[in-house]
């Protein structure tokens, strides 16, 4: 068949069938990366909930445990009363709690990753197809 005699749209519908193929695998892609994302950012918000969680039970349980079984052995040492003692203990098992969700905290928040990549994929995307439609209009 000679050029002549194709169809005048023959190109555009070639061209159209390949777009739509390139742009169900695009966001079959940008699906697979938003769900690989969510589940990592779930699995690090859990890690986040849990050390939370043994933080306040270690606040909660050790406290009163721990300080009032030292406080009686150390009643008098360096001459600082029972009550001098409990309040030593209070104060640093709770630095402890404070120091543990800090950095838990901090850790959280460097690893999650908000979904940054798809969203800079969906940009590329956009600025791809605005470049292809310029194209074929030009």
């Amino acid at each position: 068949m000679s050029r002549s005699d194709r169809p005048l749209l023959a190109d555009l519908e070639s061209e159209l069938r390949s777009l739509s193929g390139e742009f169900r695998e695009m966001l079959r892609l940008r699906w697979e990366l938003f769900r690989l994302e969510a589940i990592s950012d779930l699995r690090n918000a859990r890690r986040l909930l849990a050390i939370w969680i043994a933080a306040g039970v270690l606040i909660l349980t050790a406290m009163p445990l721990l300080a009032v079984a030292l406080a009686d052995v150390l009643d008098g040492a360096w001459r600082i009363a029972r009550w001098g003692w409990l309040l030593i203990f209070a104060g640093a098992l709770i630095a402890l709690a404070v120091s543990a969700v800090y950095l838990t905290w901090r850790r959280f928040r460097r690893r999650i990753l908000g979904l940054q990549e798809t969203l800079e994929e969906l940009k590329e995307d956009r600025l791809w197809l605005e470049d292809w439609i310029g194209s074929k209009r030009d």
